[in-house]
């Protein structure tokens, strides 16, 4: 079949052309992937002293720090700046781990009040690791009431098989007062790779919005290497051989590619299909902040194997998805915007017939995944899901007087995600139905 021009797509999509029954095809029946403890499977318990405990989320994990009081305040004073400090590190039964460095992190959502945290087990004392990890995030959850959208939402991608860090929740104590509820957040870093990937040599970048705040569609910046290298694409390995003259080929080729080869082409850079599967579930969870975001896109890692041109997408800060509610248009960012601020990638795959099914069969696929139930639960997964988290968090978030907003807004926000649960599924399989080409 030919596939329609972007034009016609656009004012296909933008009416919302309907076809019947009959006319459409048949919706591909993949086979959902349960995580551990969801569906019918009984949760196991991890070793107590292995990376899958530490990010274990069936449990409200504690985290103790102990750090010089005056470290601790100069880092909230100047919560913008990337400075190290030493700490002690103690979780569950494990012995403590001295001499970590911690350090205030995030974008929008730092905080002199509740930081936000990483920390790197190897800053001052080399090699150091807990658990086999190297570093791992404290998310303060200040841009999110519910203190879930990320959790839920990494949970999306890794339920249709995409690559997403590991997350729990936990309480955090520093010199035993207690800083508030943070989200546990695995690192994307050498270890991660190893886990997803089966090997860590190649080339990571973590995309950075910006300095200058100027969004960015994913056009072409010219072959110039060092117009997207080290920002907005910041390489995490490597550093010293950053590579990033095959990004610039990536860029281009997505860009210039004809049409008839364009998915030859760009497919020795990109996954064409699990991109638009990571798109898809960006766009379940109306995350406006992501791939084809309300300023550009924004928030995810990419890694290319070692010696090859190939590469993957890593999905990264959530916190921001289920802001846009249940009826959402699955199609926001992509033919409701000026043509200056449609993102090129998306543009031209959109553009071929079988990827827009794709696009909408991926849609689908998360739609089904979310309101998947289990035995005696008339409750879909991701109602579920979200019950379990409040059941989880209510008391250690109630209690939480660092955090920026009130304990109504909070029951608010987990009943806006109840609603969420509920009615997104039905909303995104009519769309999707009713857009089918």
């Amino acid at each position: 079949m030919r596939a329609p021009s972007f034009v016609a797509l656009a004012l296909a999509l933008g009416f919302g052309v309907a076809l019947t029954a009959a006319q459409r095809p048949a919706e591909p029946q993949r086979p959902i992937q349960p995580l551990l403890g969801i569906g019918n499977n009984v949760p196991t318990p991890a070793p107590s002293g292995s990376p899958d405990a530490f990010f274990d989320d069936n449990v409200l994990h504690t985290l103790r720090l102990n750090m010089n009081a005056k470290d601790w305040q100069t880092l909230k004073d100047n919560y913008l700046d990337n400075t190290y400090y030493p700490t002690d590190f103690r979780w569950a039964d494990q012995p403590v781990v001295r001499n970590v460095g911690i350090r205030s992190r995030g974008t929008g959502s730092r905080s002199g009040v509740k930081p936000g945290l990483r920390i790197d087990f190897d800053r001052y004392t080399t090699s150091q690791k807990f658990l086999g990890l190297k570093s791992f995030v404290l998310r303060n959850n200040v841009q999110d009431p519910s203190s879930i959208h990320e959790r839920i939402g990494m949970l999306m991608f890794r339920r249709l098989s995409l690559p997403a860090p590991r997350e729990a929740h936990t309480r955090l104590y520093v010199n035993e007062a207690y800083q508030g509820l943070f989200t546990l957040v695995e690192s994307i870093d050498k270890d991660f790779l190893t886990r997803t990937f089966g090997e860590d040599t190649g080339h990571l970048y973590k995309y950075d919005y910006p300095a200058d705040g100027t969004p960015w569609y994913f056009s072409d910046k010219g072959p110039d290497a060092a117009q997207y290298v080290p920002l907005p694409f910041k390489p995490e390995t490597r550093e010293s051989d950053p590579q990033g003259e095959v990004i610039a080929q990536m860029v281009q080729t997505v860009n210039n590619a004809p049409a008839n080869t364009f998915q030859t082409a760009v497919g020795e850079f990109l996954n064409i299909q699990k991109v638009l599967r990571h798109i898809a579930v960006e766009v379940f969870i109306g995350d406006y902040d992501g791939f084809i975001g309300n300023y550009g896109i924004n928030n995810f890692y990419i890694y290319r194997f070692n010696n090859q041109k190939l590469f993957n997408m890593i999905a990264w800060d959530k916190s921001e998805g289920f802001q846009a509610g249940p009826s959402s248009n699955i199609f926001h960012n992509i033919n409701d915007v000026p043509d200056s601020q449609q993102n090129r990638f998306v543009l031209k795959a959109l553009s071929h017939t079988d990827l827009y099914n794709t696009f909408l069969d991926s849609l689908l696929e998360a739609a089904r995944s979310a309101v998947e139930l289990t035995s005696g639960d008339s409750r879909g997964w991701m109602e579920r899901e979200v019950e379990k988290e409040y059941a989880q968090i209510r008391d250690a978030a109630r209690e939480d007087s660092s955090k920026p907003y009130s304990n109504e807004a909070f029951e608010q926000a987990i009943e806006a995600m109840r609603d969420f649960a509920r009615n997104r599924s039905a909303s995104v399989t009519a769309q999707a139905n009713a857009s089918r080409q």
